[in-house]
């Protein structure tokens, strides 16, 4: 399941997953952007039937929290 979030986000970020470690910010990476953030909603949704509003995903800061998400549903 981490494998698998990890590599959409590394797709959404247009990155290697392999850059992409469990503790740092997301948002912090260089190719995030708003449409990194619509397209996380979507992937969230369609890869792993987690619906989101905004003010949840805004809570997630870490690579780690999304895993921890995923993780739990």
């Amino acid at each position: 399941m981490e494998e698998k979030l990890v590599n959409a986000l590394a797709e959404a970020l247009e990155m290697d997953a392999s850059i992409i470690k469990p503790e740092e910010t997301f948002r912090d990476y260089e190719n995030y952007s708003s449409l990194t953030e619509l397209s996380m909603l979507a992937m969230l949704d369609s890869e792993f039937g987690i619906e989101l509003e905004m003010k949840d995903y805004n809570k997630l800061k870490t690579v780690a929290d999304l895993i921890a998400l995923v993780s739990s549903r």
